[in-house]
């Protein structure tokens, strides 16, 4: 009976060994595929996938397979994926990351800067490139003091840590100077009136191209006469500032602000509201109001083009139209013009007249056929334009300067004319040369040879009494469609004068006979007589 069990548990420890034997076998087996499958592998996005980024050194790429469907892995998109593959028959699990470990791109932005003044660093690169979000900073030392030009590291990192550095080049400005206010003088304005603060006013500075301007009137009481500070502040980019202050003088609405300038502190107008105090004035008078105008607006004008477009700009951005009854006689009208700061179409072109001739240029009134409108030709850039300071209704502050006969007739307004009775047009035009917006001319402007009429009708006593004779009884004073001014704030800075488009009108030699009185001695030139004024037509604007 012992022997029986003695036999019995040997065979049993037998198989178990056997057993243990084939548990051992098997692992074996399953150890040598796993030896050639990384457990985990780690690669940049947008490589390739292959069998190939699993197999350890020495591993057969012959031999391996992926088990997992990996259609569904994106190797462009950040993320990690679990997988089977087989080597020699056998499956093999492993974790594949595609991982961003790519530094940020860029381009360098050079600089130019004011002493002690950084920069945004986004702003000294360009065309940023990376995976993920990236957050742009100087590094430690950049420099920012006055010195010799150099070199400032930007260094970018993303969102995974990956870092890279741009070196950008800096240069620094050590700018004390504070920019210039010019045009800044004392306004006097009507009860009631709304002045135009920045008309004529200019900020210009060494390195700043646009200085900021900013205007304080919290002290001004525009219903209420009397005197009050206005302080313009200015400042560059560099932080220099510079301030000016003026005062805004409210007077009666009575009050002839032009005399009241002029020296008159009795001047008044009567009650009716004729003006009747101009009714005495001359061409001399006129010249004189004129030419004070004109000591203001002509700085920077090179020639006679571009001190014509300051006229003109200046004419209908601070006479606005009324279609008040005023004289038939240019002086009388300028004078209105000048003293009120509004006038007809007529007296906004005998204004116009008056500053040409002071300024020297030549210069002609053209009465509309249904005389409805007045306006100018003047003698530019070698040849007769036609020139119109109206602000017409619906057109805000555009108006004509420097047009053919073609362009001011498809111009809004009233401008068909008598051709015959005026000098003889230029036909070449210059409108691409031109912005009446904000008052400039540029250059490039082509400039025919001068050839000036050898004869001009407007100067004939036949001329100007056929001029009279089509316009009888027609009115001169008012415009068909006109508009007042537009409100504070809608107007620019007087023309810039920036651009030299060619050369002035041609010598007195050369130019024809213009009448031009630029001293108080000099007598107007003979103009067509113009319509007698009576009340606006129905067709007219208010």
């Amino acid at each position: 009976m012992f022997v029986r069990k003695t036999r019995l548990l040997t065979v049993l420890l037998a198989a178990t060994v056997l057993s243990v034997a084939a548990v051992i076998f098997v692992a074996c087996g399953s150890s040598e595929a796993e030896k050639m499958i990384k457990k985990e592998v780690s690669v940049t996005y947008g490589t390739p996938l292959t069998v190939d980024l699993f197999l350890t050194e020495g591993a057969d790429p012959a031999l391996c397979s992926f088990a997992s469907d990996v259609s569904v892995i994106n190797m462009d998109d950040l993320a990690t994926y679990e997988l089977s593959l087989k080597y020699d028959g056998e499956k093999v699990r492993s974790t594949l990351n595609v991982i961003d470990d790519v530094p940020p791109v860029a381009e360098a932005v050079p600089q130019i800067v004011y002493a002690n003044q950084a920069p945004d660093p986004n702003d000294c690169i360009r065309a940023l490139c990376d995976k993920s979000c990236v957050t742009v900073d100087f590094a430690e030392d950049a420099d920012w003091t006055v010195g010799e030009p150099r070199t400032v590291n930007v260094i970018l990192t993303d969102a995974y840590g990956n870092v890279t550095v741009i070196e950008v080049p800096v240069t620094v400005i050590d700018d004390h100077t504070p920019p210039v206010i010019s045009g800044c003088t004392d306004i006097y304005v009507h009860v009631g009136e709304h002045p135009k603060y920045r008309d004529g006013v200019l900020v210009e500075d060494d390195y700043d191209d646009e200085p900021s301007l900013k205007i304080n009137k919290t002290a001004v009481d525009l219903n209420t006469i009397g005197t009050y500070p206005v302080v313009y502040t200015a400042e560059d980019a560099a932080g220099n500032v510079t301030e000016v202050t003026i005062n805004l003088v409210v007077v009666a609405a009575d009050v002839d602000i032009e005399a009241l300038l002029a020296g008159n502190t009795e001047a008044r107008s009567s009650s009716s509201g004729d003006y009747k105090n101009y009714n005495d004035c001359t061409a001399d008078d006129a010249y004189e109001a004129a030419r004070k105008v004109l000591s203001s607006i002509s700085g920077g004008a090179s020639n006679k083009i571009q001190l014509g477009m300051k006229i003109f700009y200046w004419v209908n951005h601070h006479i606005a139209f009324s279609v008040g009854n005023t004289s038939d006689n240019w002086a009388i009208a300028a004078c209105q013009a000048f003293g009120r700061r509004k006038a007809s179409c007529f007296g906004q072109a005998a204004a116009c007249k008056a500053l040409c001739d002071v300024a020297g240029i030549p210069n002609r009134m053209v009465y509309a056929n249904d005389g409805f409108h007045t306006w100018l030709l003047c003698y530019l850039n070698g040849g007769w334009y036609h020139c119109d300071a109206t602000q017409w209704s619906g057109g805000r502050h555009n108006f004509s300067y420097m047009k053919t006969d073609t362009e001011i007739a498809a111009a809004v307004g009233h401008h068909s004319f008598n051709h015959n009775s005026y000098p003889e047009r230029s036909t070449l035009s210059v409108q691409a040369w031109i912005n009446v917006a904000n008052g400039t001319v540029s250059s490039g402007m082509p400039t025919p040879t001068p050839a000036p009429p050898t004869e001009d009708p407007a100067d004939s006593s036949e001329a100007a009494e056929s001029a009279a004779a089509e316009s009888s009884g027609a009115t001169a004073s008012s415009e068909a469609s006109s508009s007042e001014e537009p409100a504070s704030g809608s107007s620019q800075a007087a023309p810039s004068s920036s651009a030299d488009p060619s050369p002035a009108a041609p010598s007195s030699e050369a130019a024809p006979s213009s009448g031009v009185a630029p001293s108080s001695e000099a007598a107007p030139s003979a103009e067509p007589a113009p319509p007698s004024p009576s009340a606006p037509s129905d067709e007219e604007g208010d």
